[in-house]
């Protein structure tokens, strides 16, 4: 065959590659509209919903097909293990397909985002000022990060998990339904150090979650000192609380000697640039971040979306 032949071949292969994956793509949106469609039909279906669109939004997040982009910050030159499986494997569907949330607990979520939406108490922090559902919605983690938090207890078989900055439950609530799921016992204690946050996250997931959560109030510098004594060896941390360079530091420093081998640790909003009006100087959150992975029992790091700082402990 030609040369000239050859290209046609591969022009031709490529672009039935590209029709394929569109008509695959274009499968998948359609069978999502179908669950939702079949869902929300009834009559009943939006029924004490009060913010539909992004109810249904919601759940669209925790089911269509998804994928992450995955880029390695540190590499890993020690043999292979349970553990390290176990986290390529979460890296591999990360960045090719993430599986769904349990339909179940997707809309049992969903549910409690929209109460808490409707929260009309107002709401002052620093220089900003609203109401409570305002900054809910601001400040919560929604199907998309709570769809990694279920996948990394489903793939790293996480039991005892340690989240610091509980805000309103949401991400506390993917947790624990998935340790639910996929743990034979788990529990999940959370720290939160501002109000209403504490006392509306607290009694929602007491009253939901039972024995398996714990919610302690306080500044993580205070909680933490004398909250690692007690929980035992954790195999995930998720940080969500203050996300300066001192706040990432600080708290890993505090945490890092209660993470068991072949824990997994998650640091959310790794490059935040917040407001004025909510915080003043820069909070160098992503120094902060790299210093933390330069930390000798950090085995292999990745960032997720640019968004997200994930690891494996050694």
């Amino acid at each position: 065959m030609t040369i000239k032949g050859k290209v046609k071949n591969q022009v031709r292969y490529l672009a039935q590659l590209a029709a394929r994956s569109g008509e695959s793509e274009l499968r998948d949106q359609r069978n999502v509209d179908m669950v939702l469609s079949a869902v929300l039909g009834g009559p009943d279906a939006l029924a004490g919903i009060q913010y539909p669109v992004e109810y249904v939004d919601f759940l669209r997040s925790c089911i269509e097909p998804v994928s992450h982009r995955v880029e390695v910050v540190k590499e890993d030159s020690s043999e292979a293990d349970n553990a390290a499986n176990r986290f390529q494997t979460l890296l591999d569907q990360l960045g090719g397909g993430l599986p769904a949330v349990e339909f179940s607990l997707a809309r049992e979520i969903a549910l409690v985002a929209d109460q808490s939406r409707s929260r009309s108490e107002a709401r002052v922090f620093g220089q900003w000022t609203g109401d409570v559902g305002f900054h809910f919605t601001g400040s919560s983690s929604f199907g998309n990060k709570g769809r990694i938090l279920v996948n990394i207890v489903r793939f790293m078989r996480s039991e005892r998990c340690l989240e610091l900055g509980t805000a309103y439950g949401m991400s506390a609530l993917f947790i624990v339904g998935a340790l639910k799921s996929y743990a034979k016992s788990g529990s999940l204690a959370t720290v939160e150090g501002m109000e209403p946050q504490f006392s509306l996250s607290s009694s929602m997931l007491k009253g939901r979650c039972g024995e398996a959560v714990s919610c302690y109030f306080g500044d993580t510098e205070k909680v933490l000192p004398g909250l690692v004594k007690t929980l035992g060896s954790i195999d995930f941390l998720f940080h969500d609380a203050g996300h300066t360079r001192e706040d990432y530091i600080r708290d890993f420093a505090l945490v890092s000697e209660t993470l068991a081998p072949g824990a997994v640790v998650l640091f959310d909003d790794i490059r935040w640039q917040p407001s004025p009006r909510s915080f003043e100087g820069d909070p160098r959150s992503y120094e902060g971040w790299k210093e933390v992975v330069g930390h000798a029992r950090v085995r292999r790091a990745v960032e997720v979306d640019r968004m997200f700082g994930l690891f494996l402990v050694r």
